[in-house]
C-alpha cells in the first residue's frame, strides 16, 4: 500500500522554439492532492482527492516528421476531484477503469490538430460556468488491440460544447476514435476509441503458422512411426508364419519318417515270422520226424 500527498504553487512563463516547433506556456496555479494505492502485479486500485485553482495557458505548433501538429488550451478554474482508478491484467489481457467525481467553476477551452502520413486527429472543446459531475472511462486491452469507451454527466449553471475525431496509423497501430460533449445546465459527454495492433496480429499469425507447421511435422512423424510399426508387425507375422510352417513341415516329415520306419520294422518282423513259419513247416515235412 502506498500513500502520497502533494501541495504546490506554480508560477511560470516560457517561450521555446526549435527547427520544427514553437511553444508558449503560462501557469499561475495552486494545487494540493492526497491519495492511496494498493495492488500487485495483476491488479491495483487507487483513490485520490485533489483541488486546484488558477490560470493555465499553452500553445504549440510545428512538425512531427511528416505531420503537422497544433495544440491550444486555456483554463481559468477552481475545481475539486475525487478520482478512483483500477486495473487488472493477465497474460496480455486486461482492463482498466477510472471514475472522476468533481465540482468545477470557471472557463476552459481546448483545440488540437494533427494531420499527415500518420492520419488525422482533430477536435475542440469549450465550457464555462459552474458544474458538478461524474466522468467514467474504461479500457479493455486485448493481445491485438484495445477498446476504450467513456461517458460523463454534469449539472449546473454551465454552457459548453465540443467534439473530436481521429483516424491514425502509427508504428503498426491503427486507431479510430470519436467524442462529443454538449452542455446547457445539464451536460453529457460520450467518447469511444478503438486501437488495433497490426504488429501483434502479424506476430500471432506467425505463431499460428509455426504451430501449424509443427503440427504437420508431428503428424508426419507419427504417421511414419505408425507405418514403420505396421510394417514391422507384418514382417514379424511373416517370419512367425514361416517359422510355424517350417516347424509343421519338420513335424510332418518326422511323422512320415517314423511311419516309414515302423512300416519297415513291421515288414521285417512279418518276413521273419513268415520265414520262421516256413522253416517250421519244412521241419514238419521231414519224414525222419514223422515217427
Amino acid at each position: 500500500m502506498e500513500t502520497n500527498t502533494n501541495a504546490s504553487i506554480n508560477q511560470s512563463a516560457s517561450v521555446s522554439s526549435d527547427n520544427d516547433s514553437v511553444s508558449v506556456e503560462y501557469t499561475n496555479t495552486m494545487e494540493a492532492s492526497a491519495g492511496i494505492e494498493t495492488g500487485n502485479d495483476n491488479a491495483s486500485i487507487g483513490i485520490e482527492v485533489s483541488v486546484k485553482t488558477g490560470t493555465e495557458f499553452s500553445a504549440e505548433a510545428g512538425l512531427d516528421g511528416n505531420n503537422v501538429v497544433a495544440d491550444v488550451s486555456y483554463s481559468d478554474t477552481t475545481e475539486a476531484h475525487v478520482t478512483v482508478d483500477g486495473q487488472v491484467n493477465y497474460e496480455g489481457l486486461g482492463g482498466s477503469g477510472t471514475v472522476d467525481a468533481y465540482v468545477k467553476s470557471g472557463t476552459e477551452a481546448e483545440a488540437h490538430l494533427s494531420a499527415g502520413d500518420k492520419g488525422i486527429d482533430a477536435g475542440a472543446e469549450f465550457s464555462m460556468g459552474n458544474a458538478a459531475g461524474v466522468d467514467a472511462e474504461g479500457t479493455l486491452d486485448l493481445r491485438e488491440g484495445s477498446v476504450t469507451a467513456g461517458g460523463g454527466v454534469s449539472i449546473g449553471e454551465q454552457i459548453g460544447a465540443g467534439g473530436s475525431g481521429k483516424a491514425t496509423f502509427d508504428d503498426g497501430v491503427a486507431t479510430v476514435g470519436v467524442s462529443g460533449e454538449v452542455a446547457a445546465l445539464v451536460g453529457v459527454d460520450v467518447d469511444i476509441e478503438v486501437s488495433i495492433d497490426t504488429n501483434q496480429i502479424q506476430k500471432d499469425a506467425e505463431i499460428a503458422a509455426k504451430a501449424a507447421e509443427d503440427a504437420a511435422k508431428e503428424a508426419d512423424r507419427i504417421a511414419k512411426e505408425q507405418a514403420a510399426a505396421a510394417q514391422k508387425a507384418l514382417d514379424d507375422a511373416a517370419r512367425e508364419a514361416e517359422r510355424v510352417a517350417k516347424e509343421q513341415a519338420a513335424a510332418a516329415q518326422k511323422a512320415l519318417d517314423d511311419a516309414a520306419k515302423q512300416t519297415g520294422n513291421a515288414i521285417v518282423d512279418t518276413g521273419k515270422k513268415a520265414g520262421d513259419a516256413i522253416v517250421n513247416v519244412g521241419k514238419k515235412m521231414d519224414p525222419r520226424k514223422w515217427f
